[in-house]
């Protein structure tokens, strides 16, 4: 007797999301020194010549320029500060 599978399909995978957690966490634990990180890493990348790598951190390095940009106070022009 042929045994049927009762599994669910699986759900659609979505890396995003894992990309932003990842962000999430080198932020946490790394601060600012987490871009550094993440272009090294991207560096590393090229150098070797691991394309999937490399759009893998590149998806990871963007969720962090993101995080790390709305951490920043948003109010810092009217504090008389100027970003140049």
């Amino acid at each position: 007797m042929a045994r049927t599978s009762t599994a669910p399909n699986p759900l659609p995978f979505d890396p995003e999301f894992y990309f932003g957690m990842v962000a999430e966490n080198l932020l946490r634990s790394f601060g600012d020194r987490a871009l550094y990180y993440a272009d090294e890493a991207l560096a590393k990348m090229r150098q070797i010549g691991d394309d999937d790598g490399f759009d893998m951190w590149l998806s990871i390095h963007e969720h962090l320029t993101q995080q790390a940009a709305e951490r920043l106070p948003g109010d810092r022009m009217m504090q008389g500060q100027i970003i140049h």
